[in-house]
């Protein structure tokens, strides 16, 4: 028994020395070798709080300095599936979902993740934030609908959120993708009448202009061009449709 408890201990003091060179390592610079330090730790005493810790290491460590992704999903979903520690599984989980939707572009997975992430954690002040990837999310699968349901859930549930305003310009720039203006030109004129002085009313007028010119519609387009044009922060893109549609209308003539 004795001989037990030594040989645990021994693996507990080598896993300690394993972690403390890995922050060296990592301090250094020494990112893969930090890793592989961090590694040692979990392989000597894959129970022990050094251990959860360094695999929380190895995940951040792959993620932000690697730069290799899904072996940083691997490292995360390892750490979740034994921490206790609530808020690190947390920021692991939300590194899934950055990883899945900013780096590896992989949109139904980030559409898994970010439900996960509501679903694990109803608590969350981060929720809006939740929604509005996981609808981008969708709309990056190309699922439509399924992005305008988020959108809005994000706009009904959260209304005075920052995100609101931004996820019902969504709404409209998503009708538009599909090539249903009327119902963009209805989601674009909901941002003006409840977020008038927000950022996206300026995009939502403009959305509405691209609207009016796909609907055969150049002179609302012009005003609408016309009526932004002071106020467009890409005062040359307004510019050019301005000028593009008064030679066509010239052209008409």
């Amino acid at each position: 028994m004795g001989t037990v408890l030594a040989g645990a201990g021994c693996n507990i003091q080598a896993g300690k020395n394993h972690y403390i060179l890995a922050e060296r390592l990592f301090n250094d610079q020494k990112y893969a070798a930090a890793v592989e330090e961090f590694r040692k730790t979990v392989e000597e005493d894959p129970r022990s709080s050094f251990s959860q810790q360094a695999l929380f290491r190895i995940g951040m460590t792959q993620f932000l300095y690697l730069e290799n992704y899904p072996e940083a999903v691997r490292s995360f979903r390892q750490f979740t599936a034994v921490t206790q520690n609530g808020e690190t599984a947390y920021q692991a989980e939300k590194a899934i979902g950055e990883i899945y939707f900013s780096k590896l572009e992989q949109h139904r997975m980030a559409v898994e993740q970010y439900k996960r992430l509501l679903e694990k954690f109803p608590e969350s002040k981060e929720r809006d934030f939740f929604l509005l990837r996981m609808a981008k999310s969708y709309y990056g699968a190309l699922e439509f609908d399924e992005a305008v349901k988020a959108y809005r859930d994000l706009v009904k549930t959260f209304p005075k959120s920052p995100l609101a305003a931004e996820a019902l310009y969504q709404v409209g720039n998503t009708y538009f993708t599909k090539g249903s203006c009327d119902d963009a030109i209805a989601a674009f004129e909901e941002v003006l009448l409840g977020y008038p002085g927000s950022p996206q009313a300026v995009f939502s007028r403009f959305g509405m202009g691209n609207c009016y010119e796909e609907l055969e519609r150049p002179e609302i387009a012009l005003k609408i061009y016309e009526g932004i044009l002071e106020k467009h922060p890409s005062r040359t893109v307004v510019e050019a449709k301005i000028r593009r549609l008064k030679e066509k209308q010239a052209r008409s003539k």
